[in-house]
C-alpha cells in the first residue's frame, strides 16, 4: 500500500473544512487519511516536507486540443496524459480535431476506454457538424449517451448561424453543451495577428476585433431565443467580455473561458516574428488584456484553459505568414497564468486565480469538484509559490516543443499532483 505524509502545508480549498489551515496531510492507499499538526510519521511510507506550498483540487482543462489519432507525431494520448499529470491537471476535456475527428458514438466510448487506466481522466468532446467543417449536425444525441462532456468544431467556428441556430435547439432537448469558437474567417482573410499598430508595423494585414465580438454577439442572442446553455471558448477582446458581462447580467445560459496564452503577452512581443507565438485567437493589445483580467476577477470569465496544441517542428520552423496556430502550454499553464497576473492584475488573490483552474472549469462540464478532506479520494496540486518554474527538453513531456516559454523562468512550480493511487512529483 503507497502512503505519503505531506507535512507543513496549507490546504486551499473553499469546500474544505481546512482551507487556510497549515499541517500534515496524510495520504494511504489513495485516500486522503488524516490532517493536523505534527501526526505520526510511523504509518507512512514516504514522507515529504513541504513548507511553504499549498495544495489545492486538482485542475480541471477545458479546452485541449487532440492529436491522437492521425497526430501521434505531435502527441500521443500518453504523452499528453503525463504532461497533464505535471501540470496539475486530473480532468482535461479534449476537442475532436483528431483525424478521423470524434463524431460517433464509438470514437467517443473508444477514448474513454483507452484512458481508462490512465491518472489523468480525459473527457471526450463530441464534432457539432460531421468532419468539423460542414453544416450537418452530427449525432450529437448519441454521443451524450456515451460519456461526451460538450461539443466543439475545435477550431473551426460554426459560420452558417442557421447550422447554429439548429445546433443549439437540438441540444437543449438533452442538456447538451456547445462550445462556440467565435471568429469570422470572411473579416480576417490573409490575417495573422491583431489588428492595430504592432500589425502595421510588421507590414501586416491584421484580424479585427469585430471577427471575435460579432460572433459572441450572434451565438449570445441565438442562446438567448432558444434557452440553451452555450459556452464562449477562448475570447480574446474588450469587447467579447462586456458582451458576456451583460449577457450574464440578463440570465442568458453562457460561460466562457479565455485562453491563457492570451493572459500573458500583447501583440508587441511578435516584433521578433517567432512562429511560436503565432495563435488563435491572435495576441491582442494591452487594453484587451486588461479587460480579460478583469473579467476574471469579477467573474464575467469563468475559467482559463490550456489550449494546449502540438505542433511538428517543420510547421513551425518557417516563416511567419506560413507557420501552424498553436503552442503547448498544459505543463505550465498555471505557472503562465501567474506570469500573467503579476503583470497586468496583480491584485488578484491567489485563491481567485486558482479557482479558474478547477472549481472554474469543473462547473462548467458538470463535474463535482474534488475536496481535501479526510476520507475523500486524493485528487489534488501541491504548488509551491517560492519555486520557479522552467520548461526545458529535459523536463517537457510532450513531444513537442513549440513554446515561446521553452528555457524561459515562470513564477510558481507544481511540485507535486495526487489522483487517486497514483502520484507525481515534479523535477525542478
Amino acid at each position: 500500500m503507497q502512503s505519503y505524509l505531506l507535512k507543513n502545508i496549507q490546504i486551499y480549498d473553499p469546500e474544505s473544512p481546512f482551507n487556510g489551515q497549515t499541517g500534515d496531510l496524510g495520504i494511504k492507499d489513495g485516500q486522503i487519511t488524516d490532517f493536523g499538526e505534527k501526526a505520526d510519521e510511523s504509518g507512512y511510507g514516504k514522507i515529504i516536507d513541504f513548507t511553504g506550498c499549498i495544495v489545492t483540487p486538482a485542475f480541471t482543462d477545458t479546452r485541449c486540443n487532440s492529436s491522437e489519432p492521425g497526430y501521434e507525431h505531435r502527441e500521443t494520448i500518453r504523452s499528453l496524459n503525463h504532461a497533464a499529470f505535471a501540470g496539475g491537471y486530473s480532468h482535461v476535456a479534449l476537442l475532436p480535431n483528431c483525424n478521423p475527428p470524434r463524431q460517433t458514438r464509438s470514437d467517443i466510448a473508444f477514448l474513454i476506454n483507452q484512458v481508462k487506466d490512465m491518472p489523468v481522466k480525459f473527457l471526450p468532446m463530441g464534432a457539432i457538424t460531421k468532419d468539423l467543417k460542414t453544416d450537418e449536425l452530427a449525432e450529437m444525441y448519441d454521443m451524450k449517451n456515451h460519456g461526451a462532456v460538450a461539443f466543439s468544431n475545435a477550431n473551426n467556428p460554426v459560420e452558417n448561424i442557421g447550422t447554429m441556430s439548429r445546433a443549439l435547439q437540438y441540444t437543449r432537448s438533452f442538456d447538451g453543451l456547445i462550445y462556440s469558437f467565435c471568429h469570422q474567417p470572411e473579416l480576417s482573410k490573409g490575417a495573422y495577428v491583431a489588428e492595430g499598430t504592432v500589425a502595421v508595423s510588421l507590414g501586416l494585414k491584421g484580424i479585427p476585433q469585430m471577427a471575435e465580438y460579432l460572433q459572441v454577439q450572434r451565438d449570445i442572442e441565438l442562446a438567448d431565443y432558444h434557452q440553451s446553455r452555450i459556452h464562449i471558448s477562448k475570447i480574446s477582446t474588450e469587447r467579447s467580455v462586456e458582451l458576456i458581462r451583460q449577457a450574464k447580467l440578463q440570465g442568458i445560459k453562457v460561460t466562457c473561458d479565455v485562453a491563457v496564452m492570451n493572459l500573458v503577452l500583447t501583440d508587441e512581443t511578435l516584433m521578433d516574428f517567432d512562429s511560436n507565438l503565432k495563435l488563435t485567437p491572435p495576441l491582442r493589445q494591452a487594453n484587451d488584456v486588461k479587460a480579460l483580467w478583469e473579467g476574471l476577477m469579477d467573474g464575467t470569465i469563468d475559467a482559463i484553459c490550456s489550449d494546449h496544441h502540438p505542433q511538428e517542428i517543420e510547421h513551425k520552423d518557417v516563416e511567419f505568414e506560413y507557420a501552424s496556430y498553436g503552442a503547448i502550454s498544459i505543463q505550465i499553464a498555471f505557472s503562465l497564468a501567474v506570469e500573467g497576473r503579476n503583470r497586468f492584475c496583480p491584485g488578484l488573490d491567489d485563491s481567485v486565480l486558482i479557482s479558474k483552474f478547477n472549481s472554474g472549469p469543473a462547473k462548467i462540464l458538470g463535474l463535482t469538484n474534488s475536496k481535501t478532506n479526510t476520507g475523500e479520494r486524493a485528487e489534488f496540486t501541491v504548488i509551491n509559490p517560492h519555486k520557479q518554474t522552467i520548461l526545458s527538453s529535459r523536463n517537457n513531456f510532450s513531444l513537442s516543443y513549440n513554446s515561446y516559454y521553452m528555457e524561459k523562468p515562470l513564477p510558481y512550480f507544481i511540485e507535486a499532483t495526487f489522483i487517486g493511487k497514483n502520484c507525481l512529483l515534479n523535477k525542478s
